[in-house]
């Protein structure tokens, strides 16, 4: 029986999981496309997420099962530049802020399946503070996911064997992101409006993600033996 490739594997979780993730955050109760609801309204996001209970959890564990795949997609790029050639530094210290990112929202996603059991007025009232510490999990995330990918794609434009066109784009992106999120953070009243185009942009960065995954997929693993 054959050894299978780090890379492979890993170039294989990168694509699917950020997919995975990425699909079942668009169905998600009281986001985007099944019962919409502003991210400051935390009565209607409650509401919905309790109204479509079932859905509520299944999404939220498959998102939280594709974010811990895209975590080792991600660990494995990291070990493939760690292992030879220029971005180690910048690389390095954006995987771990986009590692505290993503754990942010693997447990935003927790505490949504905390949600789902909200049904009656009285407990969807008497939800509020969970909702509003699994919000602040979301903003956190945003926050650190988007300053690790300007790292973590300003290292990989550093490197030959990594397109430096679409690194620079994936900045440019990640930066708009970052500073989307801490205008909506800092200012309440624009608070709905850019945390909707952050997650706007959250297309791009899954988008850059499969990309990187297949860019992994016929690379040597790490230090590999002839």
């Amino acid at each position: 029986m054959g050894t299978l490739s780090v890379n492979k594997l890993a170039g294989l979780s990168l694509i699917f999981g950020s997919l995975i993730a990425f699909v079942f955050f668009l169905i998600e109760p009281g986001g985007i496309l099944i019962d919409s609801a502003d991210p400051s309204d935390s009565i209607g996001t409650i509401t919905a997420k309790g109204a479509n209970s079932a859905l509520t959890s299944i999404t939220n564990i498959l998102s939280i099962a594709g974010l811990a795949l895209t975590i080792f997609g991600l660990y494995a790029i990291l070990s493939n530049v760690s292992s030879r050639g220029n971005g180690k530094a910048l690389t390095q210290m954006g995987f771990f802020m986009m590692l505290v990112g993503i754990i942010s929202w693997i447990l935003a996603g927790g505490v949504d399946l905390m949600l789902a059991d909200a049904q009656t007025p009285e407990q969807i009232g008497g939800s509020v503070p969970v909702y509003l510490v699994g919000s602040a999990l979301l903003y956190v995330g945003g926050l650190t996911i988007g300053l690790g990918s300007i790292f973590f794609a300003l290292g990989l434009s550093t490197r030959a064997d990594f397109n430096q066109i679409i690194a620079h784009l994936a900045a440019l992106v990640s930066l708009v992101i970052l500073v989307c999120f801490l205008i909506g953070i800092l200012s309440n009243s624009n608070l709905d409006t850019f945390i909707t185009i952050a997650r706007g942009l959250y297309v791009l960065w899954v988008l850059w993600l499969i990309y990187l995954g297949f860019g992994l997929l016929n690379k040597p693993d790490p230090l590999a033996s002839d």
